[in-house]
């Protein structure tokens, strides 16, 4: 499959933010039987989390077909795909040499794509350059690029009869059931039956320092490595991220897996059967994705920096205005007389702050807001059948312990490292993270600059001394705040602010 039909294809694939083709890896995958591997991720699961569409208010009402289908394509699935045509360009083989192709196995890889996207609306924010909600795995012969099968996709419209029920027991007015009718609601667009597919949800921790995969079920016509309909297989299928290393060995930032256990032709299975799947890190940006990510924002941080540090020293204002108005009504005489004067220093500085973030948005409004991506990366999806649950066991083993380098603790075997690059828990991966460190500390930095400027710029009163010593406080407060802001940055290889 050329670039160009690639490009052509995802175009038409609402479905996908990320799509896979296959890699060829040895003659006996190139037969004319052999189905082809592709895998897409989006918010939603394509199979699973299939809607059902309320069927019309009575039997004489027409409904607008399009209206009432667009939220199921255009919602649930369709909004991703803007993200994906920028990603992928053409299939690399580059990546599984053919020594550690497997012949059990069954391989999807994408070209480079960057896994972190810089976004700038309503503020910069850094995110991984997709929404990970499911991906769903398909081994099929695929109709031509320019096939449009969505057409032909009959909803789950709900019957009657049923829609007052318990949602167990609804049923649809439809008579095709079929998985490939249900690819079609994405796009995907399968000649004749889909051999197998297996789809996963993405489980991200509160923090988003730790995700796993969890199976959401499989439906298999038939086993890829052999046509005997009486065989079983022990199945799992692995998603592994990598960078380009400095030999030619590429770095793995992590792989998930999901076991599925025996499977045989007409196999189907709607949940996991691994009730506790290891929690792994998210892959973290690299120093150099992280120096450029700073870089190319670093005007558009700091303007933005100054318009929240402003606004929570405006709010702090407000409230301290709302306690003064209370204290004057409840004092008389010198004691009212001063603190109307606070009143007034107080209100004045509101204004000018709030003079100060209109100022503000208005700058940051008129600097480039084109999202940016950083750190390239190769996402392999792959597919494995074996005769026995030893042998899966050792594959898994396997596949960890060949990337075990950057992500597993130092020492130990392939079965040790199996536990030690997982995490027991979110809350591991999140005692300690330097990005957070960093935003704090960034944060804090500028609270501290709007207060010395702030100071500076207080109109005069009676007590000069008291005037000086606020001067020296927030100068002190801010050389603290730089010296801890350069510090988060240092950790993260960066350079220092002056």
């Amino acid at each position: 499959m050329s670039g160009n039909e690639i490009r052509r294809a995802l175009s038409r694939c609402l479905a996908a933010v990320l799509a896979l083709s296959l890699l060829p890896v040895n003659p006996a995958q190139a037969a004319a039987d052999e189905p082809e591997i592709r895998a897409f991720v989006n918010d939603t699961c394509i199979v699973a989390d299939e809607p059902y569409l309320m069927p019309p208010p009575d039997p004489n009402a027409s409904a607008d077909q399009t209206t009432r289908f667009f939220p199921l394509i255009g919602l649930v699935v369709g909004k991703l795909a803007e993200m994906l045509i920028n990603h992928i360009i053409t299939t690399s083989n580059s990546h599984i040499k053919a020594d550690a192709a497997r012949k059990d196995t069954r391989y999807a890889v994408t070209s480079e794509m960057n896994l972190y996207r810089a976004e700038f609306e309503p503020e910069p924010k850094l995110r991984l350059n997709a929404k990970l909600g499911c991906m769903t795995i398909v081994a099929a012969k695929f109709m031509p690029a320019a096939t449009d099968c969505s057409a032909a996709y009959v909803p789950k419209q709900l019957t009657r009869e049923t829609m007052k029920l318990p949602e167990s027991q609804w049923k649809a007015t439809r008579t095709d059931d079929s998985i490939e009718n249900q690819l079609r609601r994405a796009n995907i667009c399968v000649d004749g039956k889909a051999r197998a597919v297996y789809e996963a949800r993405f489980e991200f921790s509160e923090d988003g320092t730790a995700y796993r995969l969890r199976s959401a079920g499989y439906h298999i016509e038939s086993l890829l490595t052999t046509q005997d309909k009486g065989a079983s297989r022990s199945a799992i299928y692995t998603l592994e991220i990598s960078q380009p290393g400095k030999t030619e060995q590429r770095e793995t930032l992590s792989t998930a897996w999901v076991k599925l256990g025996t499977i045989t032709a007409g196999s189907q299975s709607a949940s996991s059967k691994d009730d506790s799947p290891p929690w792994l890190t998210v892959p973290a940006l690299t120093v150099e994705a992280r120096r450029a990510y700073e870089e190319k924002t670093k005007t558009q941080q700091q303007v933005m920096g100054e318009i929240d540090a402003l606004k929570r020293a405006l709010t702090r204002n407000q409230r301290l205005l709302a306690g003064l108005d209370q204290r004057i009504a409840e004092a008389s005489g010198d004691v009212a007389a001063g603190l109307a004067q606070e009143r007034t220093r107080v209100a004045v500085q509101i204004q000018t702050q709030q003079a100060e973030i209109d100022a503000s948005n208005a700058e940051y409004q008129d600097l480039p807001h084109t999202p940016l991506e950083f750190m390239p990366v190769t996402i392999v999806v792959a597919v494995t059948e074996t005769q026995s649950e030893k042998a899966a066991l050792q594959v898994l083993a396997g596949v960890i312990d060949s990337n075990a380098g950057q992500i597993a603790s130092a020492g130990g075997t392939a079965s040790a490292n199996l536990f030690s690059r997982s995490l027991k828990s979110p809350d591991d991966a999140a005692k300690r993270n330097p990005a957070a460190e960093l935003e704090l500390a960034r944060a804090t930095y500028y609270d501290a600059l709007v207060a010395a400027r702030s100071a500076t710029t207080a109109a005069p009163d009676a007590n000069a001394n008291a005037n000086a010593n606020a001067n020296a406080n927030a100068s002190g407060n801010l050389a603290l705040a730089r010296g801890r802001y350069n510090d988060a940055r240092q950790a993260l290889g960066l350079e220092p602010i002056h």
